[in-house]
């Protein structure tokens, strides 16, 4: 049964109806190889002597295979023959932008936790244990000793001695910070508001990197598939990664059919209610009936016959006698 238009997942056919899904998706992994090569000055900084603490070690780590994957699957951008490649690129954005959550909520958990700390006389027990805080703690610019005050009372008493005067001492009254006082702070939220912004940003290029594999894979199917039926729904066309297929040999074939499984096989391979073009390019091949639908013209004439009639066929043969060279000789 079909899902709701609410609960499908979107399907852009370009960027603001301005830049196509081919360009975006491009200017999208080249801007993510940029910022994976950070990987790699990060692990040139192991040469320096400059100690990385685990977390950053990782994501190191972690840049550089990102970096070395899309080397290897961007040659899906120059021929359409590769639809695993095409596959692979669509899906490996959308686990690096998970994984890349899960290192902004740690680097940021870390930074939020020792910014509790300073914000307190005495350090939180058991705080210290958060990824990177170590490291936050020493490059964040914090000033020791530090003094933290939410006001300051002036006490002044006589000054000792002879002459007339008075000693002032500035007295501060200190709040206890907490970590939930930390991460609503003025600058703390201006900060999380940006990088909320950012990710809603980030989401968006993922349906259109979607998208982008989505229309290349239909593409494929209509330049190499001679049926467009599925064995388990006719509405469906042929899986390019079924089994008998070249492209469904081996752990290729498997890992094709796995990731044309997520979010669903309707939202690769199925006919959308408003894709005319879809419909159209496949000769209304998505019917009920089985087998290669073929339309035939009214009045049971075909293609050869009615060219024939139009006067657009092939020259009929000549009949009679033809001369023949200069001898002057006749062939019937």
């Amino acid at each position: 049964m079909a899902l709701p238009n609410l609960f499908r997942l979107p399907k852009p056919k370009s960027v603001l109806h301005f830049i196509s899904l081919k360009s975006a998706t491009e200017l999208v992994f080249l801007t993510l190889c940029f910022n994976r090569l950070a990987g790699l000055y990060g692990m040139l900084a192991l040469f320096t002597g400059y100690a990385l603490n685990p977390l950053q070690l990782s994501q190191y780590i972690y840049s550089l295979l990102t970096l070395a994957l899309i080397v290897y699957l961007s040659s899906a951008f120059r021929t359409t023959d590769q639809p695993l490649k095409t596959l692979g690129l669509a899906w490996l954005f959308v686990v690096d932008s998970v994984i890349n959550l899960v290192y902004t909520v740690l680097f940021g958990l870390g930074w939020f936790i020792v910014l509790a700390q300073h914000l307190n006389d005495k350090v939180l027990p058991g705080s210290a244990q958060a990824l990177g805080a170590e490291t936050i703690d020493q490059t964040a610019g914090f000033t020791d000793p530090e003094i933290n005050a939410t006001k300051v009372d002036v006490v002044a008493s006589p000054a000792p001695g002879l002459l007339e005067g008075q000693d002032a001492i500035a007295v501060p009254t200190t709040t206890p910070g907490t970590l939930t006082g930390a991460v609503f702070a003025s600058g703390s939220m201006a900060s999380i508001t940006v990088i909320g912004v950012l990710w809603i940003i980030r989401l968006y290029f993922i349906l259109i990197v979607l998208s982008y594999a989505r229309t290349s894979i239909r593409s494929y199917i209509l330049q190499t598939s001679t049926t467009y039926t599925h064995s388990e729904d006719p509405s469906l066309a042929e899986n390019p990664f079924r089994t008998g297929r070249e492209e469904g040999a081996g752990w290729k074939g498997k890992l094709g059919r796995l990731m044309l499984r997520f979010p669903s096989q309707r939202y690769w391979l199925g006919r959308d209610e408003n894709e005319e073009e879809w419909v159209r390019s496949t000769s209304g091949r998505f019917g009920e009936g089985r087998g290669l639908r073929i339309k035939v013209p009214e009045g049971g004439l075909g293609e050869r016959e009615r060219r024939a009639r139009s006067g657009t066929g092939p020259p009929a043969p000549i009949v009679g006698k033809v001369e023949k060279g200069s001898g002057g000789e006749v062939i019937d």
